[in-house]
């Protein structure tokens, strides 16, 4: 117990400064959790997963509690050059820049986790028929100011193509903001 409250500890005081997990950190979670891909964990998960991995707990008890950590918010709220180009490697750059934050995690936990580029491209195909194109910031900025309080989370894939349909036609503001509110509800 006194372990994990250093533990705790050590996170309060590691967790004000930011820094991406060190090859042998990763080595650590993933002895426990091999299955945790650790190059999608935030600063703050790394530094949980770390404490969980140097506590004294059982090894099962660090895998389940690492693989807890890991399965929270484990879709970063912005994604690196790197991981962008890795997903564009698989898809072309049109579709990775509409795809949702949730959405690209999912296509680079394919892409990390599958053995061969012959099983990545075939999850991603399967994946791709699954996947509601999310609609750029631009388009949402514009449909935001046309329907404020319209919830645009939770789009269909034909809704974003009737959205797509209208904004980028030749009428007034007045004309489009009904027209959309009739596909919004």
């Amino acid at each position: 117990m006194k372990r994990f409250f250093a533990a705790t500890a050590l996170t309060s005081l590691l967790a004000t400064g930011a820094f991406a997990a060190t090859e042998e950190q990763a080595t650590l979670i993933n002895t426990y959790a091999p299955d945790v891909d650790v190059s999608m964990l935030t600063d703050q998960q790394v530094i949980e997963a770390m404490a969980i991995a140097n506590s004294g707990d059982s090894d099962n008890h660090k895998r389940e509690g690492i693989e807890t950590i890991a399965m929270n918010d484990a879709a970063p709220s912005t994604f690196s050059e790197e991981q962008i180009a890795q997903i564009e490697e698989y898809l072309p750059a049109e579709q990775v820049a509409m795809l949702t934050d949730e959405q690209r995690g999912e296509a680079l936990a394919i892409i990390n986790g599958a053995s061969t580029d012959d099983n990545v491209r075939a999850q991603l195909e399967a994946l791709e028929a699954d996947i509601t194109p999310a609609l750029t910031p631009a388009e949402l900025s514009r449909v935001s100011t046309l329907a404020p309080d319209a919830d645009l989370t939770v789009l269909t894939a034909e809704q974003v193509s009737q959205i797509r349909a209208l904004i980028y036609t030749d009428e007034n503001d007045a004309q489009l903001q009904g027209r959309l509110m009739d596909v919004l509800s």
